[in-house]
This record gives C-alpha cells, structure tokens and sequence, in this order.
C-alpha cells in the first residue's frame, strides 16, 4: 500500500469503502465545494499516484466551475485500500486492476456521464474502462495507447489531451480556408512546419489537416524544437519556396497567437486570437463539453499511425 505522504489525497479523510457513496453525498447534500449546484458527471482519473495528485488539484479547480464527483484510482497490488475522501473527491491508492470496474461501478453517479481520464498504466484496462465510461480522454505514450483506442471507438467517445491542445490550433488554421483566395491556393501547400516542444502533437496535427483537407498524399512534415518550452509555437503551411504561407505563431506573452495569410490575390493583415486557458483544469472542462464521438479525432489517429 502506498504511504499516505505517496497517497493522491494524503490529507483526505480516511473511510470504510462501504461508507464513500454516503459520505459523497452527505458533502454534496451539505454544498462542500459544489455550493449547493447539481453534480454534473463523474470523472474517473487511472494512472499512477504521482500523476494522480496532479489531477486531483485539477479537479479541485474545475470544481470551482462545474460540480463533479472524481475518483482517482492507481493500479497496485491492494484487493482493499483504504479510500481516502477530500472535497467531492475520493482515492483508491494501489488497487488491483482486477477490482478497478467494480469500484468505479460502485462510486460513479450512473444517472450522469462518467468521464474516464487516463493517466497511464496497463492499457489492456481501457476496454473495461470504456465500457461504463460515456468519453475516455487520454493522455500517456501514444504509440502504446491509441492502437489499443483505435479497436474501441465504437465502445466510448475517445479523445486526448494532445488533440484538446491543439483545438485553438486546428480551429484559426480552418478559419484561413473561409477565404476564397486560400481555397484556390490549398492544392500548391505541401509542406508543414510545426515548432513546438511536442512532435507526437505535431504529427497528429498534420494528420488533421491531410484529413480535412481530403489529401491522399501526406503532406510533408518538418518539425522543430522549440526555444520557448511552449507546447505549439508556430505552424506554418505552405508551398514551394514558402512566397505563399498560412502561419499561425504563439504571440511573445504566449496568451495569443497570431494569424498571417499570404496567398496570390489575398494579403491579409495580421490578427491576434486569445489562445484560452491550457491548464488541465481547463483542459478537463472543455471535454465535459463534448458528449458525441469525435470523428475528426478518430480519423486523425488512424492517419497517425498509419504514418508513424
């Protein structure tokens, strides 16, 4: 069993796992942090316990703005740990993965959506996992999770966090093609240049782009580490010789990115776009948002692999 200094909640309260439905929802009937509001859904975050404390304070945080339950689960070697109760939240540090379904079965609200946020750990635990989850969004080494995911589609709506990064990024490089004058210029753009401190987004972004730009032929990639530790810091589209570009670039405060389209018949000025808040918090509530399978993201992961 983890030590309580180890413990995603090491200062919750410690209780019998029979008593943690009561004692949720003696708090939430009290308005601990959900002031009185209505819960809204259940996120269930796996992963290890390290990672586990990082997302409990993200789920503290989106409580602030949407009541949810949380159940942070790490797999272990424990058939009873003991659960621990902060806030709306409640830990099983070390369960036996064999036992992890039970559990979430137990303390999910089965009337609301259960959002599933992998963190890591054996990946064969997904496909349960999806199984009472309404969305699973995932985060961990792509090359292991998401050819597991690709076989489980049709169980749940998949996401990633990489893919919700990207969101600003794939939303104002679809906005250049509302422009007659870029549409007529897209068949000569062949070439993408991504800087950045993540090449896995990089490679799922232009995988996006090939899909929704119908492009048999991969559009080739360069991609660059980054100076400023940024996530994305710029992407530019382009064709031979690189006269005519869409760029997008990470403004020097990093709260907005600029946007520059230079095509034959079309000179556009430079405008400034608020980036949004990327915290995991953030992040989180923004999948809370979507309830339907993401096509987009499914036919972007497909395209990846299928180019890695």
């Amino acid at each position: 069993m983890s030590e309580s200094g180890d413990h995603p909640l090491a200062n919750g309260k410690a209780v019998l796992f029979g008593e943690v439905v009561a004692a949720l929802a003696h708090r939430s009937d009290s308005g601990s942090t959900t002031q009185s509001r209505a819960l809204s859904a259940t996120i269930v975050a796996v992963g290890p316990d390290d990672l586990l404390s990082e997302a409990a304070d993200a789920l503290r945080n989106l409580g602030s703005h949407t009541a949810v339950r949380g159940i942070l689960v790490s797999p272990g070697a424990e058939s009873r740990p003991v659960p621990r109760l902060a806030d709306d939240i409640v830990a099983l540090s070390g369960l036996k993965p064999a036992f992890i379904n039970n559990a979430v079965a137990a303390l999910r609200l089965s009337s609301l959506p259960t959002v599933v946020w992998w963190r890591g750990g054996r990946t064969e635990m997904i496909a349960g996992l999806a199984q009472l989850a309404d969305r699973v969004v995932l985060e961990g080494p792509p090359l292991e999770v998401w050819p597991h995911a690709v076989s489980l589609f049709d169980e749940a709506a998949f996401s990633d966090l990489r893919w919700t990064r990207l969101t600003r990024w794939r939303t104002l490089m679809a906005h250049f093609f509302d422009v007659p004058e870029v549409r007529d210029a897209a068949p000569g753009f062949d070439r993408l240049r991504i800087t950045g401190a993540d090449g896995i987004a990089a490679s799922l972004f232009a995988a996006w782009l090939e899909g929704s730009l119908g492009r048999a032929e991969k559009i080739e990639l360069e991609f660059v580490h980054g100076t400023r530790g940024a996530f994305m810091e710029e992407v530019v589209f382009s064709g031979q010789g690189e006269h005519e570009a869409l760029v997008l670039r990470l403004a020097r405060s990093t709260a907005c990115v600029l946007t520059t389209a230079t095509v034959r018949g079309h000179r556009g000025a430079t405008s400034a776009v608020a980036l949004g808040n990327q915290s995991l918090a953030a992040l989180m509530t923004e999948e809370l948002r979507v309830r339907a399978r993401d096509s987009a993201f499914e036919a972007a992961v497909r395209r990846f692999l299928g180019r890695s």
